[in-house]
């Protein structure tokens, strides 16, 4: 099971670019009580300083859990502890952790300004895709992903995403693309924004030529382990205000 994110805000600069992600799901029957349980528990903790913002997962197999992200951080702010840490975590066991099937927390990620393209325009929906890159690769395959934002910036391409590194990832680097589907799921249909056929590829070979675009296929293909994806909407009504 893979938990990843489509956050709401980025910033860059002053080591704010961290994003805490724990993924709850209820059990069977449970969701709404779940939901009311985690609102109130966010009325109580998490609408001053400490803000949490949540998606719902709406396809594959973790359909139906929730994905609450804490961000954006430093490594410094995972040093702090909160004066009502221990009252959090008690209200946390009393009020909603029975109504848990399971519970994954404290995945870390990182956005990386240079590798997303628009990251900013406004989306409910996002498509998420999560890259397993082979042990060694994942220095060729960011380079490979900064020249396709440099050249989709350069095309005035129109869409957008945002691009997050897992950290603390040990020999399986992950890439997590957060696609942001501004116009809904509409925007994933080929014909929507009207593109001509091989557009991007003949672009790409024009700036650097037919053997660097053989390579590219290569790497997207060949040096990846795997690829996963799944779509997730914000909940406004479940994160902080």
């Amino acid at each position: 099971m893979w938990l990843f994110i489509a956050a709401a805000f980025f910033v860059s600069g002053q080591g704010n670019t961290l994003y805490q992600v724990n993924q709850l799901t209820p059990k069977p029957g449970m969701k709404s009580a779940f939901e009311d349980s985690w609102k109130t528990h966010l009325d109580k903790f998490h609408n001053g300083s400490d803000k949490r913002t949540v998606y719902e997962v709406v396809s594959g197999p973790d359909a139906g859990t929730f994905v609450i992200v804490q961000g954006p951080i430093s490594y410094a702010d995972m040093d702090k502890t909160l004066p009502n840490a221990t009252e959090h975590s008690l209200d946390i066991e009393k009020n909603f952790s029975s109504k848990l099937e399971s519970a994954n927390n404290g995945l870390l990620v990182r956005w990386v300004d240079t590798l997303s393209y628009r990251g900013d325009v406004p989306a409910q929906l996002f498509l998420l895709t999560a890259t397993i890159v082979k042990d060694g690769k994942m220095a060729e395959y960011m380079a490979e992903s900064r020249r396709s934002v440099l050249l989709y910036t350069k095309l005035n391409a129109p869409f957008s995403f945002n691009t997050m590194i897992k950290q603390q990832a040990g020999s399986s680097p992950t890439v997590i693309l957060i696609r942001r589907l501004k116009d809904g799921y509409k925007e994933l249909d080929s014909d929507y924004f009207h593109l001509p056929n091989d557009w991007f590829k003949n672009a790409y070979i024009k700036d650097y030529g037919q053997e660097d675009w053989d390579k590219r296929v290569k790497l997207m293909v060949d040096d990846v382990v795997s690829r996963t994806q799944r779509f997730e909407k914000v909940r406004p009504d479940l994160s902080s205000k």
